[in-house]
This record gives structure tokens, sequence and C-alpha cells, in this order.
């Protein structure tokens, strides 16, 4: 309902609004300057302060031109350049190796050299895989050592991380074989069932 009412308010006051518009723009540039906007308070008596204290700087400014403001304008200027080409150098040779370049085995560039205190992710994989291979022989201890990390950080490590490990599933029979011992005539027989008879009752005459 709003919408309707503003819609209807709009088309109304259209008319209005277009009333001599050509006569009020010309009334408009037909004055010599435009009103500018008024100061604020305490600007407008800051200006005038200073016209009233220094009366003749406003006369020096409005009857001569500074002419070394005006020769630096001059030199003062903005030259355009189109972009300048750059020369293709011949005797550099193109690639020959055109191969695409080969994913990282960690997905991500390892490494050349690995920060004192640092693990990369091979380092990591290592340092998990010795020690449960032989625990007794790399612990927590030892593979600090050879490692060169804090023995708390090893023991995390082997604390809260492990390889992954692949239990192979044990052979399924496929075929299934029917035991000896079972006899088909010890299984359960179905009963005959007795169907009544029914006799035909005939009527006497």
């Amino acid at each position: 309902m709003g919408n309707i009412t503003a819609k209807f308010t709009k088309r109304a006051m259209r008319p209005f609004k277009n009333f001599a518009v050509e006569a009020r723009t010309e009334r408009v540039l037909a004055k010599e300057k435009p009103i500018s906007a008024p100061w604020h308070p305490t600007t407008q008596k800051r200006i005038d302060e200073i016209m009233k204290n220094n009366p003749h700087l406003m006369e020096e400014q409005s009857k001569n031109k500074d002419e070394t403001l005006n020769s630096r304008l001059k030199e003062v200027y903005v030259t355009s350049h189109d972009k300048p080409e750059i020369p293709i150098s011949t005797e550099k040779p193109l690639p020959s190796h055109r191969k695409s370049v080969e994913q990282a085995e960690f997905g991500y560039q390892e490494p050349v050299r690995v920060t004192r205190g640092k693990l990369s992710i091979r380092q990591a994989l290592v340092l998990i895989g010795r020690h449960q291979q032989d625990p007794a022989k790399y612990d927590a201890l030892a593979l600090a050592k050879e490692f060169t990390i804090h023995p708390i950080v090893s023991g995390n490590i082997l604390k809260h991380f492990k390889t992954f490990e692949y239990y192979k599933p044990p052979k399924v029979k496929t075929a299934i074989e029917v035991k000896d011992y079972i006899d088909l005539k010890s299984l359960p027989v179905a009963k005959e069932t007795v169907q009544p008879q029914i006799e035909d009752h005939k009527i006497k005459s």
C-alpha cells in the first residue's frame, strides 16, 4: 500500500516540478556568479580581523600579480609518452624443455634447508617410521638427538601421530561345500492332509 501511495504522489507532483523549467533555468544561468556557501562564523571573524589589520595585502593581491608564481606555473606541465617498446632479444634461446611441471610428492615444494628445531613432513615420516620399526632403539630421546629437536616435541609426535598400516584381509572361500553328514531323508516331510468327504444327501420321494 505504501509503494502505491508513493508512486501516486510522484506522478501527481511531476507537473508542478516541470512547470516553467526553462524559465527558471535561464534565470539561474543569467546570474553572473553563483552564490557561494557562507563561511563559518569563526572563519568569517578571523578573515575580517586579517583584512582589518592588513588592508594592503588584499589590495596588492587584487592589483599586482606575483611574477615569480606566474613563471613557476608556466614551467609546470605534463607530457605524456607512449609505452616504450621492449626489444625482443633474438640471442636468448627459447626453452627446449616443454614437459609439464611434476607434482610434488607431498603437495608442496619441500625446503632445501630445514631450520634447527623444525621438521619437514618427510623427516617427520622417517622419525615415526623408525620408531614403529624398533621402539626400543629409536625412542623419543634418540630421535630428538638425531633430528635436533626437543625431546618433548619428539615425544608428542610419537604419542599423537602414526603412519598408516595396511592389514591384508583373510582369504574368503567363494564355494560353499555341502557337508556329508546331512541326510536329506532326515529332513521333515510335510504330512498329507486328509480332505473331508462330503456325502450326497438325497431327498427321498
